[in-house]
């Protein structure tokens, strides 16, 4: 599969051939750009991953390496604008400082997260997330999401209609969405293979009482494990538990994940009938209408399936956002937004990043140099059960 990472090296392979354009004067040097966003209109870079994809700029160094030693940074929190790391992800990411081991005293190698009495204190309430930490770890997420497929090459879509109003349920579209779709590839990474496995376990209509199965119970759980080995995962983690927002071990924070998206509530009758996951993921039949549905996996299987029938489209952004108009059986969904080609663990990261630090709020960031919003809300307790999430 052709990930987020392969695109944006071949981008950056054409911008120092020479075929790319970037900008010119303080865009070819580090000086007041150090720990800054990806653009692709900068010749070079001077993150953290410019070293990675080769595309730092000449002066990278002198300007931002002053940060090259753990020393009185041991346990610090992740920072994009320094050239190496001294916190207990920096291993699992390959990008320890030199003198990790020996300043901060750990064993060179580990395959979960080791425990030391460098770490810094988890905050005794919550702390705020500004504007500018949302984005930077909103960019994170999306450079970090290296199972997701690209539009062009893992799939081609086939817009056909566009919907200009929302309200009038009119087919305008004689083919599928999605033309072309290289499964083989994207679909055998293991989080799209224990996602898929949960698309079946949920009634559509609402006002049903859902008995969840050991046998489903055991989905759910199979499917947290996997996003959970991601570094998609681990950088929201990261980013959570230092805000003191999430517990701070892996097994909490799994466990409130599980509750966020798997816990139970009801939205028709009193029964339990619902749960953030089925809503957003699978989508929902309520009172003659589809509701939730915010999966371009989902839309795509349904689709091929022949259970969605796609009629148009009212928006398509980058990067990879889009907002459809379809019908499931007989009845319409007026506009489903989802993302195009992430991975469920960045759907999933993304929407639980939003929801925990602007809950029932417009969750406003910048990725991928895009200006971006997604919405969420939750249900009865405020921010303990997820309702809904869409960009």
């Amino acid at each position: 599969m052709a990930s987020r990472r392969s695109a944006t090296v071949l981008l950056l392979m054409l911008a120092t051939s020479g075929c790319y354009k970037g900008t010119s004067g303080a865009a070819g040097s580090c000086a007041g750009r150090c720990g800054e966003n990806y653009n692709s209109g900068n010749s070079c870079h001077c993150n953290d991953l410019c070293d990675r994809y080769s595309n730092c700029c000449s002066d990278y160094n002198a300007f931002c390496n002053s940060q090259a030693s753990c020393a009185s940074r041991c346990g610090e929190n992740y920072n994009s604008g320094h050239a190496c790391h001294c916190n207990d992800l920096c291993g699992r990411y390959d990008n320890c400082c030199s003198d990790y081991n020996s300043v901060c005293q750990v064993t060179p190698t580990t395959t979960t997260r080791p425990t030391t009495t460098t770490l810094p204190p988890v905050p005794s309430s919550p702390l705020p997330v500004t504007g500018a930490e949302l984005s930077r770890i909103a960019d994170d997420l999306w450079y970090s999401d290296f199972n997701s497929a690209t539009e062009g090459v893992d799939f081609n879509l086939n817009l056909q209609g566009f919907i200009t109003s929302t309200g009038q349920n009119t087919d305008y579209s004689s083919s599928r969405l999605f033309s072309y779709m290289n499964e083989n590839s994207v679909f055998s990474a293991d989080t799209f293979t224990a996602f898929t496995a949960l698309l079946d376990n949920y009634i559509a209509r609402t006002g049903n009482t859902e008995s969840v199965t050991s046998a489903e119970a055991a989905e759910n759980e199979a499917f947290l494990t996997e996003i959970m080995k991601t570094q998609v995962m681990a950088r929201l983690h990261d980013f959570l538990r230092w805000k003191g927002i999430v517990p701070y071990d892996e097994a909490g924070f799994k466990a409130r994940l599980e509750e966020i998206w798997f816990g139970r509530y009801s939205r028709e009758g009193g029964r339990l009938d619902t749960s953030g996951f089925e809503h957003v993921f699978v989508g929902e039949i309520k009172n003659g209408q589809v509701s939730g549905m915010h999966s371009w996996v989902r839309f795509y299987l349904a689709e091929k399936s022949g259970q969605f029938d796609y009629a148009g489209y009212i928006f398509k952004r980058q990067p990879g956002t889009i907002g459809v108009q379809f019908r499931w059986g007989s009845v319409w969904k007026n506009l489903g937004a989802f993302f195009l080609g992430t991975s469920p663990e960045f759907d999933m990261a993304l929407y639980t990043l939003c929801f925990l630090t602007r809950t029932d709020d417009t969750c406003q960031f910048t990725m991928a140099g895009r200006e971006m919003r997604v919405i969420t809300y939750s249900w009865l307790d405020r921010g303990r059960y997820l309702a809904t999430a869409y960009p």
